[in-house]
C-alpha cells in the first residue's frame, strides 16, 4: 500500500514538473522580439576591437562582419538596420552578459560547442563564420611546430575554447609550455607585443586580421602549421524563447541563400519574389523582412567582402565560408512552402 502511495505522489509531482517546465517555455516564446519592438532597438553583444569583426572608429560608428549581423537582425525586427546598441565584450564576461539578459544576442566569434549548447542554458542558431584555431610567434624564437613550444610561454584568452584546446594539446603531446591567461584580446596582444610570451593562440582569423593590420612588421611573426581546433562561430542566444532562435537561424540563412541566387544589396528587389519565401508571419516579422535586410544590409558574401574579404582591407580569402558549390561550407537551406 506505502509503494502505492508513493507512486502517485511521484506521478503528480512528475504531472506538475511537467506543468512547470512548460509554462516557463511558453511564457518566454517570444518575448526577446516584444522587448525589442517595446524598446524600439536590439542589444546586440559584439567584441571589442576586434578587426574585421566589430570595431568602433573615431567617429563612434561601429563596423564589421558581426556587426552587419547584428544590423540584420535589427532590419528584419524593426526596419532599420541602424537600430542597434552595440554592447562591446570580452571573452570572460559575454556568456554571462547574455544570460543576464542584458543583450538580446551575442554576435562576438563565439564558438559553437555541446558544452554551451546543452549544458549552460544557450542556443546556436547558425554558424556565420567557420574557423580554425591558430599558433602565431615571434619569428625571432624561431618556433616552427608544437615540439618547439617547449620552455616557452604562450598567450590565450580566459573563457574561449582556445585557452581550453591549447591546454589539452600541451598536455597530450607532453611539451612543458607555460599558458599565460589574458582576459581581454587588448591584454593578449598587449603582453604578446611587449615580449610577454613568445606566441599567441586564438581563432585563426583573429590572428591573421591583427597582423595584417601591421604590414611593416608582418615579417616578424610566423604562423605554425598545425590547425588545434574546428572554431564554428555564430550567434548566442538564451535558450527557452524558440521564436527568437527561428528569427535569427532563417535571416542568416536568407542571406546565404541571396548570395546563392545571386540577389544582393544593388539588386531589383522584385527580384526575391522567385525565392519563394515564407511571409513574415511565420515567424512573427513584417512582410518586408527580407527586403529591408538586402536592401540595408545586403547578402552574405557582401557582408564577407567588405569586412573581411576582397573589399576589405584584411583580404582573408573565404576558405570555408564560400557558397558550397565553390569548395566551402555555406549552405543555404530551403525556405520556400511548397
Amino acid at each position: 500500500m506505502a509503494g502505492l502511495v508513493e507512486m502517485r505522489i511521484l506521478i503528480v509531482l512528475g504531472v506538475f514538473l511537467c506543468q512547470s517546465l512548460t509554462g516557463a517555455w511558453a511564457d518566454s516564446f517570444g518575448q526577446t522580439k516584444e522587448q525589442i519592438l517595446s524598446r524600439g532597438y536590439l542589444k546586440c553583444g559584439v567584441g571589442i576591437d576586434d578587426t574585421g569583426f566589430s570595431k568602433r572608429n573615431i567617429d563612434g560608428q561601429w563596423t564589421g562582419f558581426d556587426v552587419d549581423f547584428c544590423r540584420a537582425i535589427a532590419a528584419a525586427v524593426l526596419g532599420d538596420a541602424t537600430a542597434v546598441d552595440f554592447i562591446p565584450l570580452d571573452s570572460s564576461n559575454r556568456l554571462d552578459v547574455l544570460q543576464r539578459e542584458h543583450i538580446d544576442v551575442l554576435f562576438r566569434t563565439t564558438t559553437y560547442t555541446f558544452k554551451r549548447d546543452m549544458t549552460l542554458g544557450f542556443d546556436f542558431p547558425a554558424i556565420t563564420f567557420y574557423d580554425s584555431q591558430k599558433i602565431l610567434a615571434h619569428a625571432s624564437e624561431n618556433i616552427k611546430n608544437l615540439d618547439d613550444l617547449a620552455g616557452k610561454t604562450i598567450c590565450a584568452n580566459l573563457g574561449t575554447t582556445s585557452l581550453t584546446n591549447i591546454s589539452a594539446i600541451l598536455e597530450k603531446h607532453d611539451i612543458p609550455a607555460t599558458i599565460l591567461e589574458v582576459s581581454s584580446q587588448a591584454g593578449r596582444w598587449r603582453a604578446f607585443f611587449g615580449r610577454e610570451c613568445e606566441a599567441v593562440t586564438a581563432d585563426g582569423s583573429d590572428l591573421f586580421a591583427r597582423i595584417t593590420n601591421q604590414p611593416f612588421y608582418q615579417d616578424n611573426f610566423t604562423f605554425l602549421n598545425e590547425e588545434l581546433a574546428n572554431e564554428p562561430l555564430g550567434p548566442v542566444v538564451r535558450d527557452g524563447d524558440q521564436e527568437w532562435v527561428h528569427i535569427i537561424r532563417w535571416v542568416i540563412n536568407f542571406m546565404v541563400l541571396s548570395e546563392h541566387y545571386g540577389i544582393g544589396q544593388t539588386s531589383d528587389l522584385s527580384s526575391l519574389a522567385a525565392l519563394k519565401l515564407p511571409s513574415g508571419k511565420k515567424f512573427g516579422l513584417q512582410d518586408s523582412w527580407a527586403a529591408d535586410v538586402l536592401n540595408q544590409v545586403g547578402h552574405y558574401g557582401e557582408v564577407y567582402d567588405r569586412n573581411l574579404g576582397e573589399d576589405s582591407a584584411l583580404k582573408i580569402p573565404r576558405g570555408f565560408n564560400k557558397l558550397w558549390r565553390e569548395g566551402g561550407l555555406q549552405y543555404p537551406l530551403p525556405m520556400h512552402l511548397d
